[in-house]
């Protein structure tokens, strides 16, 4: 055994044995089935069938024959090659596509199935990888509206490139990430309701998260003994659209059956399905969408066979999607990769809306100002300023402009800026907070007085009085207002004198801007149905019937709510990636801003600036989104898109 894989073999085993320690240690008792397969055939060389859903025609890859699509006895269409693996993904009605591994070149060919013509129609070769591929599977993202395939050199390194978005294809092949799996990893398949990416190796099968914006964890399904109940390595996984997961076991003649695995339940008993009189070196799973069968297709390498099987699921599909939208711009990353950008605000050019200016703190050295195609213009490395938020018409040695305020972790102090006409940023001063731990920060104009309104950890939030006084500020501290537990986002709408807070493991909370009112702050929306911990930014749009922007950063959501009692759901959604214009989607969002005063070409009704703390293909720091209030409206439905 080479040393390094002796190496990871033994820091895996380490692992497995803390692991095994852990698992539940009650007897589960599994169920028995005999399945009983039907043999379709025989072709030299074969490596890998699949059954074309809802057609008897059934797709071969043969290191002798190539690509072979048979209709019982008789050859549709057939593509040259030493093939060995292939897959199959619903594009539309008997539309398919298929993705195969050629063997002499180490390459994925991917193109379309015709199922009424029975033809194969070559799309494009994915050779831009630099690994020698020797497993794949597709992913099928009905969520993101995506298509893409796994990769993998059964070494460790694996990759996933994006094939479709939105019936579109790409006009290539684009890597969206790298990432590690286990060495000698066997087989892979996609849960594509849920977005789990399951890998079998040599100890067991692991699940991974599937969609590059999702917390890139791992957890253990099923593990080989002794450190699991698992007899022996699965050499061929297939999952169902309803989350099913089915594994063929080394032997050839065992297939292992979860009911949709998950992560709670990771060390479930699985059933047992065993092929009576057959074995198998391969197997694939077929499903017309909307059904509640399956096919499996099992190939013989050995026997140069291939069978099928019809199975009953146990499951429906049940994954929840919601609504994306793509992101229009993305700001510069910031220069170092961690926890590093967190709120924005937005400054509203008063005579040329192109050149407003986005203002973003950097938490780990003060605040960067951007212009709205996401261009670096200044910074102020001003130390841990968290959150910020900004108020036009402030009187300043003279003259008026717009006002600034960020909470700055350092010294727990209020930091202050100045901002031009001509969008010119400068610093205006600080002023201590009296607040232990500042966090969150947000602005208002009441009564024609400036505000901050700011809070920390301990769930105090101060509301402050601004005032310059000749070349300094002051911040009088005016009301306090006491939470159970910690808040962070804050907006509020002057229009109504209203200020909402955002309470991270509880919801959000509305109450009034007026110092002099000590009621108790009444709820907006709970942590729920809709809100997945932890609340974070919230963001206001103008107008009669305001909306609430809300980052529920649990489930890489965006949560809609009536501004106004009684603070109605409206919808949600989520950003997802751009391929054709090479911008990753927004996840794990700290502080966001909505500014619907500002109009341009590009922003017809607003714009919404999302941290993201996931920049994704390439991986790089985190940045900002940038986002069309109107693609926003319109895939929610609470604006009809235009005609």
């Amino acid at each position: 055994m080479k040393k390094l894989k002796l190496y990871k073999t033994t820091l895996i085993l380490g692992l497995l044995g803390a692991l095994s320690a852990c698992q539940n240690q009650t007897h589960q008792q599994t169920v028995q089935q005999p399945l009983q397969l039907q043999t379709q055939g025989s072709v030299a060389g074969i490596v890998d069938s699949a059954q074309v859903p809802g057609k008897d025609q059934i797709l071969i890859a043969s290191e002798h024959k190539g690509l072979v699509l048979r209709l019982g006895s008789t050859l549709k269409a057939h593509l040259p090659g030493a093939f060995k693996q292939v897959r199959l993904s619903e594009l539309s009605d008997n539309q398919w596509l298929y993705a195969a591994l050629e063997g002499s070149k180490d390459s994925v060919f991917v193109g379309t199935l015709d199922a009424n013509s029975g033809q194969l129609l070559p799309r494009f070769e994915l050779s831009q990888t630099g690994l020698l591929v020797d497993n794949l599977c597709l992913f099928a993202d009905k969520a993101n509206q995506t298509l893409s395939i796994f990769v993998s050199d059964g070494r460790g390194r694996a990759e996933q490139w994006l094939l479709r978005q939105q019936q579109s294809w790409l006009q290539k092949p684009l890597l969206l990430r790298s990432l590690s799996l286990p060495y000698d990893a066997d087989s892979c398949a996609v849960d594509p309701g849920n977005g789990y990416l399951y890998v079998s190796e040599p100890l067991g099968i692991w699940r991974y998260s599937a969609r590059i914006e999702d917390n890139p964890q791992y957890y253990p399904v099923s593990l080989v003994a002794p450190y699991g109940s698992q007899s022996e390595p699965a050499i061929s996984l297939a999952t169902s659209d309803s989350g099913e997961l089915f594994a063929l076991l080394e032997n050839g003649q065992q297939v292992l059956y979860w009911d949709a695995p998950d992560a709670v339940d990771s060390w479930s008993a699985a059933d047992i399905l065993t092929l009576e009189n057959d074995r198998a070196t391969m197997m694939n799973l077929s499903q017309l969408p909307g059904t509640a069968k399956a096919t499996l297709s099992f190939t013989n390498e050995l026997q140069s066979q291939y069978a099928t099987t019809h199975i009953p699921l146990k499951s429906a599909f049940t994954a929840q999607t919601l609504p994306v939208v793509r992101p229009a711009a993305q700001s510069q990353p910031a220069l170092q990769f961690g926890d590093a950008m967190d709120d924005p605000a937005i400054w509203v050019h008063p005579a040329n809306p192109d050149a407003s200016r986005v203002l973003g703190t950097h938490k780990k050295q003060g605040l960067e100002v951007y212009d709205l195609q996401g261009k670096l213009l200044q910074e102020f490395k001003d130390g841990r300023l968290n959150n910020v938020d900004l108020r036009d018409g402030f009187g300043w040695q003279g003259r008026t402009i717009s006002i600034a305020a960020a909470s700055k972790r350092n010294d727990d102090s209020l930091a202050f800026y100045g901002i031009e006409a001509n969008g010119n940023v400068f610093r205006l001063g600080s002023a201590p907070s009296g607040l232990e731990e500042i966090y969150g920060l947000c602005m208002a104009i009441f009564e024609g007085n400036h505000y901050v309104f700011a809070n920390n950890k301990a769930g105090l939030t101060f509301q402050y009085r601004i005032k310059a006084n000749q070349d300094k500020l002051h911040a009088e501290k005016v009301r306090e207002i006491p939470l159970s537990s910690q808040p962070e986002g804050c907006v509020t709408d002057d229009a109504r004198g209203r200020l909402f807070i955002g309470e991270e493991d509880v919801g959000i909370w509305a109450t009034s801007l007026n110092p002099a009112d000590n009621s108790q702050p009444v709820t907006v929306a709970k942590v729920g149905e809709h809100l997945v911990d932890d609340v974070e930014g919230l963001a206001l749009s103008f107008g009669d019937a305001p909306v609430l922007v809300v980052s529920s950063q649990g489930n890489n959501s965006y949560q809609l709510y009536e501004a106004t009692p009684p603070y109605r759901h409206l919808a949600g959604f989520r950003v997802g990636l751009d391929g054709f214009k090479g911008i990753d989607g927004a996840s794990e969002t700290d502080g966001l801003a909505l500014s619907t005063r500002l109009r341009t070409r590009d922003y017809p009704e607003g714009l919404l600036v999302l941290q993201d703390g996931r920049n994704r293909f390439p991986d790089q720091p985190q940045n900002f989104k940038y986002v069309s209030w109107q693609d926003v409206l319109e895939s929610t439905g609470l604006k009809k898109p235009k005609k």
